[in-house]
């Protein structure tokens, strides 16, 4: 597995659209971060009259950003790729947007040097190297995974998402920190949701009608309610996993979970106690010994 620092421009142009048509999510109280108001200001006059965005917003109401975001973003990266018909139409108007307002100009002058510092610090790289070192020790990877990691200026603080462009490889995003830019917690937990994805996929097959209602009962943060069971299971696992990586056994994570995704402290315990020498190596075993302990 290889993990690195990195730009997408398409990225940028479909988190740009999002924000322009109405994704206003924010998690910091204090509101967004500067060079996402900055860059929401600059296109401000287009938002009315833009037929991209005003197609985009429609969309909006009816579908979650993240399913646009990466559903935009695999159609530009692959275009062949055929998914999500309701995107096309949007995404032919938003090229004819890009090169109205020259946007790879834009891109590279006003957007890009934000994240030259992170892609050339040293000190960074030398971190990413050891998250990549610590999850390859916590987990067995069959693959040869590639990932990119960008740090989004245009999303919330402090949010993550992945996105799966071919079979080995994703590109990770997280939304900039206050205190220090790089979210390290959000790095790993996006990285797992990569990498053991394929593990929960296998052990849905075998879901019992009982793991099942037990996993819909424990679901209990609305974002994470209309999910499928292997995808809710995939987050309760992930969230007990990344402290476990981090070496982060804080009261005011588990406190923050135990009303949202309240399995994830009991599967951090069972993690626990499969420690060898201080390292877990993740498997298909060890899963399936974690769903029989939650559905007793």
């Amino acid at each position: 597995m290889t993990l690195k620092f990195a730009d997408n421009y398409n990225l940028f142009v479909i988190y740009l659209i999002l924000n322009l048509s109405g994704y206003d999510d924010e998690n910091n109280k204090k509101g967004m971060h500067p060079v996402r108001k900055k860059i929401r200001r600059y296109f401000e006059k287009y938002k009315k009259d833009e037929k991209a965005i005003k197609l985009v917003r429609k969309l909006l109401k009816k579908i979650q950003y993240n399913r646009i975001a990466f559903t935009g973003l695999l159609k530009r990266e692959r275009p062949r790729v055929r998914k999500f018909k309701g995107l096309d139409e949007a995404l032919l108007l938003i090229k004819e947007f890009e090169e109205t307002v020259k946007l790879k100009e834009f891109y590279k002058t006003h957007y890009l040097p934000n994240l030259h510092g992170i892609i050339n610090n040293k000190e960074f790289r030398r971190k990413l190297k050891k998250r990549e070192k610590d999850i390859s020790g916590f987990v067995e990877i069959k693959s040869d995974w590639r990932i990119s990691i960008v740090v989004n200026f245009l999303d919330a603080y402090w949010r993550g998402n992945n996105y799966r462009l071919s079979e080995n490889y994703s590109i990770i995003t997280t939304g900039p920190g206050t205190r220090e830019i790089i979210n390290w917690h959000n790095i790993v937990h996006e990285t797992l949701h990569c990498i053991l994805r394929v593990y929960f996929k296998k052990a849905e097959k075998s879901f019992s009608p009982k793991l099942v209602k037990i996993i819909k009962q424990r679901t209990l943060d609305k974002n994470y309610k209309n999910n499928t069971p292997m995808h809710q299971i995939e987050e309760f696992i992930v969230r007990a996993f990344t402290p476990l990586i981090m070496n982060e056994d804080k009261s005011a994570y588990w406190d923050y979970l135990k009303n949202r995704l309240p399995l994830s402290r009991p599967i951090y315990k069972i993690l626990k106690r499969k420690l060898i020498k201080g390292k877990v190596k993740f498997n298909q075993k060890i899963l399936k010994e974690i769903l029989v302990e939650i559905e007793k």
